[in-house]
């Protein structure tokens, strides 16, 4: 290939210039024309306004009789909330077909929080929406903890149970053993001494008649056991009935902190002209750009040697 082809083929700035000066129109009239349509779309695009209400969830580390003890886990509730909202649950709740169109829901875990977002075609849809969706949040957090507390007074009300049944069974054995034990027997110092070294109480070793004082402490300690087994089973089988008690327990132990309360937002969220135009005139822009490059490519370029040798040959003819 000759030095002028090569030249030829090399783009200069100046050529460049060149090829944006001719197409200008073009590229401007593409620019503006997508920029204004745009702007036209988004203004009589119908608005959305979006409210967002941010709570930080916990539970206080008081107890009442162990029921929030080995409760479900605050942040598996939390996700659990978050994964309802393709449900027919969370629909029938929201008062919604979809809830996913109007409401989103994300659990961050490191730090505890839930974020709730709601969208309205007014500021105060909006606002009302943030409110309907954290009251059903926070319902649904106490309804499953409330679950979690009746579950635990049932499975303490059903050892309760078992620890008074062998409670029982053990005193009326020591009662029938306690019948057939003399009552009194000559002290043996000896053997008194020898229980004490083995570990059993010194009250009842160094009794005139060790084996009995000893079953009458077991019947003791065991009539003492019975009661308290009795007064917690009656306890326990009272909370059961009243839910509404455990479940101002659950309230006061629950901590929902509203970080950011649902308010009424004062700019739409959706359509936003001004970004949508600044990038549409930098879309239009660019396309106009190459479609100037694209038209210098396929249109045919005029042959300036071609040219001057036509001119040149009537010339040399005289």
């Amino acid at each position: 290939m000759s030095n002028a082809a090569q030249a030829t083929d090399e783009v200069s700035l100046r050529d460049i210039y060149l090829v944006l000066k001719r197409r200008s129109r073009l590229i401007l009239g593409l620019t503006l024309g997508l920029a204004l349509a745009t702007l036209a779309a988004s203004l009589l695009w119908p608005k959305t306004y979006t409210s967002q209400v941010v709570v930080s969830l916990s539970l206080s580390n008081q107890s009442n009789q162990g029921l929030l003890n080995n409760l479900p886990s605050l942040p598996g509730l939390a996700q659990g909330f978050v994964d309802l909202q393709q449900t027919r649950l969370l629909a029938d709740q929201l008062g919604v077909d979809d809830p996913t169109r109007y409401y989103r829901a994300r659990f961050d875990e490191k730090r505890g929080l839930l974020s709730l977002t709601a969208q309205g075609r007014t500021p105060e849809e909006a606002h009302q929406r943030a409110e309907q969706i954290l009251q059903v949040a926070r319902s649904y957090l106490e309804r499953n903890l409330l679950e979690g507390a009746q579950a635990n007074l049932r499975a303490a009300l059903t050892q309760a149970q078992l620890d008074l049944q062998v409670a029982r069974d053990g005193l009326a054995g020591i009662q029938v053993q306690l019948k057939e034990a003399p009552d009194r027997i000559s002290l043996d110092p000896v053997l008194a001494a020898a229980l004490e070294a083995r570990g059993s109480d010194p009250q009842a070793a160094r009794a005139s008649n060790p084996a009995y004082t000893s079953l009458s402490l077991d019947e003791s300690r065991l009539r003492s056991q019975i009661a308290q087994l009795e007064a917690r089973i009656a306890t326990l089988s009272g909370l059961l009935q009243q839910p509404d008690s455990i479940n101002r327990l659950i309230s006061q132990a629950l901590l929902v902190q509203v970080l950011v309360p649902p308010a009424e937002p004062l700019r739409p969220s959706f359509p936003r002209p001004a970004l949508f135009t600044l990038i549409a005139a930098f879309l239009g822009l660019t396309l106009g750009v190459l479609w100037a490059f694209v038209l210098e490519a396929i249109q045919p370029a005029p042959e300036p040697a071609r040219a001057e040798g036509l001119e040149a040959a009537p010339a040399g003819t005289r």
